[in-house]
């Protein structure tokens, strides 16, 4: 095990354990205990639940399953502190799960490979993987997990590009899934240095805790928890490209000429509105797409995916001033957003104002 360096003490999880449980009880959240399938990922049935769950071995359970139809990629996210006696049986689904551990321990069996976990530890589990896991009975864990159903990621709109809330999920799943498997080669299951993704996890449940029926308010929710998930994965990726590293001691190929990556970007520039996948931009140079996302962090110094954003984000702060009559929502849809509520989350990340801030802070005046 690599050792896992923090900013500050690891605490036991029964210390974080009256920080977690403060304020479970709320409003529309189910009272009573939860019936065994509501842990079971993916089953479908929309449910969400927050209080003990002691006979399932959980001392708090946080969780939302199918909490948003309009958006069926997200299967569940859920936060747990475990007993001392929990256990969970080797068991499947179909779906793809990242979890991330923040406190205490426990041991994960993935197939036949047994591994410990800790704090700041991050670990993939892929549709139809036989996994299980039982708790530290002296330092039982506290985890927060999620959900993805792969049948729903590539969904595009009938009316052209991929503009769906999953569009840019599937790109950032693709690098994150592409580095899970040369780490899986290496025998390195566990993703170490996972430390902040607690904040991440914790947005996402709060901002499920209060979904409501307002189909406008609902639409919102939407637009945030997908900023989120590519917030996450995202995260987890440059976990993972710094865990190959060093697995490996160093990048192990020859780094490609730059003039590849130079063409590359031209070519990345050409396709803003119907962005390349992970998959075609490393055929252009060569490269397998997990060693592709290592060497385009090195070579450029953000992921993939962040350097697309920021290219749509420079193109889309260009027309706005260039054309002050253009409608914000046909520059958002023209660059392959979903929509312009989450254009403008992405463009406020930054540039820190919003589209509509940029094209009046930056007006040329006749």
């Amino acid at each position: 095990m690599v050792r896992i360096h923090r900013s500050g003490p690891v605490r036991p999880c029964s210390e974080l354990l009256a920080t977690a449980i403060g304020g479970s009880r709320m409003a529309g959240m189910t009272a009573g205990p939860p019936d065994d399938d509501l842990l079971t990922p993916g089953h479908g049935r929309p449910g969400r639940y927050r209080g003990s769950a002691e006979r399932l071995g959980y001392r708090l359970l946080h969780s939302h399953e199918a909490p948003l139809p309009e958006m069926p990629v997200v299967t569940h996210v859920s936060e747990a502190v475990c007993g001392p006696h929990h256990e969970r049986a080797t068991h499947s689904h179909p779906v793809f799960e990242i979890c991330f551990v923040l406190a205490g321990r426990g041991v994960r069996t993935i197939g036949d490979h047994r591994t410990v976990v800790g704090p700041g530890d991050v670990y993939v589990i892929r549709p139809g993987e036989p996994h299980g896991a039982r708790a530290d009975p002296q330092d039982p864990y506290h985890f927060f997990v999620i959900g993805f159903d792969p049948a729903w990621i590539a969904l595009r709109s009938p009316d052209g590009p991929a503009r769906t809330p999953g569009a840019d999920v599937r790109m950032a799943m693709a690098e994150t899934s592409a580095l899970e498997d040369e780490m899986r080669i290496l025998d390195q299951r566990i993703i170490h240095g996972g430390d902040g993704a607690e904040h991440i996890f914790r947005r996402m449940l709060a901002e499920l805790d209060r979904l409501e029926s307002d189909p406008r308010k609902r639409a919102l929710t939407v637009i945030m928890l997908q900023a989120l998930i590519v917030e996450l994965l995202v995260f987890v990726t440059r976990c993972s490209i710094a865990n190959r590293e060093r697995a490996t001691g160093s990048f192990r190929l020859r780094a490609p000429v730059r003039s590849e990556f130079q063409q590359l970007l031209q070519w990345m520039q050409a396709r803003l509105g119907d962005p390349p996948s992970l998959a075609e931009m490393a055929e252009r140079v060569g490269l397998s797409p997990a060693h592709f996302a290592v060497a385009f962090k090195r070579e450029v110094g953000q992921t993939p995916l962040e350097h697309l954003n920021e290219l749509r984000i420079a193109e889309a702060a260009r027309r706005l001033v260039a054309d002050p009559t253009a409608a914000i929502t046909g520059i958002a849809l023209d660059l392959g957003f979903s929509s312009s509520q989450y254009f403008s989350l992405v463009f406020r990340k930054s540039k820190g104002c919003t589209p509509r801030e940029w094209r009046a802070r930056n007006a040329v005046s006749p």
